[in-house]
């Protein structure tokens, strides 16, 4: 599946549960061609094409096992005219309007920072979000390169998160990372645990035991709130809620660290944000004409 991944993902993102699992390989020494469009249909595969969805397009992604024993996955994107694409057991399901895939963003955003975290009640919100997704066979995605201020390259990039940015110090290039650690005077043992440790969490998945990814490497971040608790690990750009010992929602960014450090990315102007619930989150947003500004 790396061989496929654009050259910002390969570098930056490292999401837990195949579908969403990203990391830099020894044998990368060229920069692979930019992703500039990907073709989905009934016969893709949804751990591919979510995988493949270039970092500076991608807002978020996130994936769970709903109650009917169902997974769920889910890329939002900021570039190009699909706000996003939903997967249930691999499959294309539908597609989101980019109007639904900000309120969606943002309203899990404001629920996290202001009540508790969204994924205490994941199953209502991904009900929500396969209820109001346009069923779709087949689409053609096209991408600029552009990144915005949403986007998960400038996410991590943004220097308001000092902690992500000293810990990983990502541009286009594959190798941004190594050169990073080789700045920091890291030594060869120290490069080859932090990618060891990648390929470990590369083989997390919902329901396993939270002990397990403990004992990969400890949480960077705790939150401890309703329902469970979160371990998010901002140099990887991932978090996991768990509950009754288990991971129970894979998320990217991590909505929790954002939700204390740079709660601004879930801001739109007008917003009704009494209308963030499950239930509601679609008419929360004002009907507004969606730009993209980079940050």
């Amino acid at each position: 599946m790396r061989r496929h991944l654009s050259s910002v993902s390969s570098a930056l993102l490292l999401l837990s549960c195949s579908p969403l699992v990203f990391a830099i390989t020894p044998e990368q020494t060229k920069t692979p061609a930019p992703i500039k469009g990907l073709v989905v249909d009934q016969s893709s595969d949804a751990h591919l094409i979510i995988s493949s969805v270039p970092a500076e397009s991608a807002m978020e992604r996130f994936e769970m096992v709903d109650a009917q024993g169902r997974n769920v996955a889910y890329v939002a994107m900021t570039d190009g005219d699909t706000g996003g694409l939903v997967f249930v057991d691999n499959k294309l399901f539908g597609t989101v309007s980019k109007q639904d895939a900000l309120a969606f963003y943002s309203c899990r955003g404001y629920a996290s920072a202001t009540q508790y975290h969204w994924a205490k009640d994941a199953t209502a919100w991904t009900q929500s979000l396969l209820a109001n997704s346009q069923a779709t066979s087949s689409i053609n995605l096209q991408f600029s390169g552009k990144s915005t201020m949403r986007s998960i390259v400038e996410v991590v990039n943004n220097p308001a998160l000092a902690q992500v940015g000293s810990l990983v110090d990502i541009g286009t290039n594959p190798l941004g990372i190594i050169r990073k650690l080789n700045t920091a005077r890291e030594s060869f043992a120290e490069r080859e645990l932090f990618e060891k440790t990648r390929r470990r969490l590369m083989d997390v998945t919902t329901g396993i035991n939270e002990e397990k990814v403990a004992e990969i490497v400890k949480p960077e971040d705790v939150s401890f709130v309703v329902g469970g608790l979160v371990m998010a690990y901002p140099k990887f750009s991932v978090e996991y809620f768990v509950g009754d010992g288990i991971v129970k929602v894979i998320q990217q960014p991590s909505f929790q660290f954002l939700s204390r450090k740079q709660a601004a990315l879930f801001y739109v102007p007008n917003v009704k944000w009494e209308q963030c619930t499950p239930a509601n989150w679609k008419s929360a947003l004002p009907d507004i004409k969606l730009q993209s500004q980079k940050s």
